[in-house]
């Protein structure tokens, strides 16, 4: 019992020395998580980038790729989203000033998901969060369930932070 209890400390304390001695675990793995956003202003269009996180600037390229963004289920069969579950991805690992910088992204899928991230996370204030969303007229495809649709990402921003309840 006091030899499991001692490898358990072992193991925490090592997990701790880990944090400070090694900068270049990504972030998503460090708590607190302490990532800074970073805009890359090269070639024409500003390319928002997480410093030392990886993992984040790969989710939010596989979202801003995506044709349209999704519900979490979809289909006539309702099969769970892949994009929903790196949205879920998203909005678990980024901080609220992460996606509140996801806002300016260049993709409106990524914008889209962000401020859903941050009404889920800090719904007081998504009222703010949605004045800050850049794009707003930008063209969105939608998969909900089983409707596609198109419009303004305003519209569907609205809709799902609003409207629903949220």
């Amino acid at each position: 019992m006091h030899r499991s209890l001692f490898l358990l400390m072992l193991l925490l304390a090592s997990c701790q020395e880990e944090k400070e001695v090694r900068p270049d675990i990504p972030c998503h793995l460090r708590y607190p998580p302490t990532c800074k956003p970073l805009v890359v202003l090269e070639g024409t269009k500003p390319e928002v980038k997480f410093l030392g996180n990886q993992q984040l600037n790969t989710l939010t390229h596989y979202l801003a790729m995506q044709e349209r963004v999704e519900s979490q289920q979809v289909g006539f069969s309702g099969s769970f989203s892949e994009v929903y579950q790196g949205y879920e991805a998203l909005q678990q690992q980024a901080s609220l000033e992460e996606l509140a910088l996801l806002l300016r992204h260049p993709s409106p899928n990524v914008r889209y998901y962000a401020l859903l991230g941050l009404a889920e996370k800090d719904p007081k204030n998504k009222t703010s969060y949605y004045q800050q969303l850049a794009g707003k007229y930008d063209s969105l495809n939608t998969l909900n369930g089983c409707v596609g649709s198109s419009g303004q990402l305003w519209e569907f921003t609205r809709y799902q932070i609003f409207d629903l309840n949220h």
